[in-house]
């Protein structure tokens, strides 16, 4: 099982600006603005301002499937919900992004605070 942190281990998260979103074949990341990033390699759903729902990462296939995350961007995360294994951010748009983990022998993911590797909360 890997849980997420605790929500004051989550706390920082509140006011960071999403400034880059990048894609690669098995997973994203979602980088500040200032510094760190979410790294997401299992189940994500984002939905938009409009609360337009959209999978991502949803099974052991590759998310071949079109994208809309261009309404993160730019956009503070006002909100963190934490349950053991799901992530919740809500930005200051009203957009959402989910991140979920789960109870297999690896990691989803990791959240870093900074750009220094040793930062890294895996999940």
């Amino acid at each position: 099982m890997h849980p997420f942190p605790p929500p004051d281990a989550l706390a920082f998260l509140v006011g960071k600006e999403i400034g880059q979103i990048a894609l690669d074949p098995w997973g994203a990341q979602f980088r500040f603005s200032d510094a760190g990033c979410i790294s997401i390699g299992g189940k994500f759903e984002h939905l938009d301002a409009t609360g337009q729902s959209r999978s991502h990462q949803d099974c052991d296939e590759q998310d071949r499937g079109p994208v809309f995350f261009r309404d993160l961007l730019q956009q503070s995360i006002v909100r963190v919900a934490v349950e053991p294994l799901l992530l919740t951010l809500t930005f200051t748009n009203g957009s959402v992004l989910r991140i979920y983990s789960d109870e297999g022998p690896y990691e989803c993911g990791l959240i870093s605070r900074s750009d220094d590797p040793a930062d890294a909360m895996v999940f």
